[in-house]
């Protein structure tokens, strides 16, 4: 069965979505600049983790590593720019008239995976107390839009996927044992909820994609060694970026 594409989003939508996630955006980026998210053993890093010029050999310390503050993992402007970059594009592919009731859910996502993707990239770690919420404040902002819509077909499918992206995060974890975290598992949880009530092949695009994003980054990273072979690179961010370009791949493109 052919899908038929969803009418765009009138460019009011698009524009009143821009300037609401520019003001989240600045919020988030001062939050996030703070590195209040951080435990206490985490705003030091071992000199040993810290990058090493090309072709430099490696000195070996003796006794404990010492330890450096910290640094961000990024500019705080460029998640004030991500924001409403993001929210923009979510409101001209999911904000049509017919179908903007399911857009919040996908508003609170991007927010919330932005944040994430940070935390990740800075720490190594996806804390529950983001994840945790977000999941069923994502679930009660979809069963709103099936209640507008009267589509609860969709609501039924993304609970399924919402559970089988966390037992298939959750299988990884538990078999590779160093590679994931249950905290991926939880924001496997959380993507393929919303990936799973556009449609059964938007929630496995958002897996596919996930690992192609990854193991690309992977090597990369080792080809220029950024990163050991057997070294650690966060994968949240890839779960974030994976799915929410699954959202603009497999969705049908607005027409006018």
């Amino acid at each position: 069965m052919t899908r038929i594409a969803p009418l765009s989003a009138p460019p009011w939508v698009v524009v009143l979505v821009v300037v609401a996630g520019l003001a989240v955006g600045l919020v988030l980026a001062r939050r996030l600049a703070t590195t209040g998210y951080r435990l206490d053993d985490e705003d030091l890093r071992p000199v040993g983790d810290l990058p090493h010029p090309r072709g430099a050999k490696r000195r070996p310390v003796l006794g404990p590593l010492p330890h450096e503050p910290r640094p961000l993992p990024g500019a705080p402007w460029v998640i004030t720019a991500v924001v409403p970059v993001l929210w923009g594009l979510l409101a001209w592919q999911l904000g049509g008239l017919a179908r903007g009731a399911m857009l919040p859910a996908y508003l609170l996502l991007s927010g919330v995976g932005v944040a994430l993707v940070w935390i990740d990239a800075d720490v190594h770690r996806l804390p529950e107390g983001l994840t945790l919420p977000a999941l069923p404040a994502i679930a009660l902002l979809l069963a709103a839009a099936s209640l507008t819509t009267g589509d609860w077909g969709a609501l039924g499918r993304a609970a399924i996927c919402g559970v089988a992206g966390y037992l298939f995060y959750l299988a990884l974890a538990l078999l590779v044992p160093g590679g994931l975290g249950l905290g991926d598992a939880t924001l496997g949880a959380l993507v393929s909820l919303p990936l799973g009530y556009l449609g059964w092949s938007e929630a496995v695009m958002g897996i596919v994609l996930t690992y192609l994003f990854g193991g690309a980054f992977s090597l990369v990273a080792i080809a220029l060694r950024r990163v050991r072979l057997k070294g650690y690179i966060a994968f949240g961010p890839f779960i974030v970026i994976g799915s929410l370009a699954a959202v603009f791949i497999g969705y049908p493109t607005p027409g006018p």
